[in-house]
């Protein structure tokens, strides 16, 4: 009997480890997969400001209330792409620590 629930114990501790390793390797895939993302975000938020820039500067050769308005658009649209620039640019935090919980004081 006691060989028994030591055969067992064994069995489940093994099991526990290899479902941690996995967990570890699941966890740098995660990670990989989400920097990879976030960079195609940055190129992307990157290249909508080049083409924002591009549209102010022929909202600009434009005259009349109608361009005054455009600009106005493109302005904000600007404002937008580097908010998002921003905040892609920040390190995500979760996973440097997982565990840390933002609610927890």
């Amino acid at each position: 009997m006691k060989s028994t629930l030591r055969t067992l114990s064994l069995f489940l501790l093994l099991g526990a480890g290899v479902a941690f390793a996995q967990d570890k390797s699941t966890m740098a895939q995660t990670k990989s997969m989400a920097m990879k993302e976030r960079s195609a975000m940055m190129e992307q938020a990157k290249t909508a400001d080049t083409q924002a820039a591009a549209a102010m500067k022929m909202a600009h050769a434009l005259q009349g209330d109608q361009a005054r308005a455009l600009e106005a658009q493109i302005a904000d649209l600007q404002k937008t792409v580097k908010a998002l620039n921003a905040q892609l640019a920040k390190a995500p935090k979760y996973f440097d620590d997982p565990t840390a919980d933002p609610l927890r004081p």
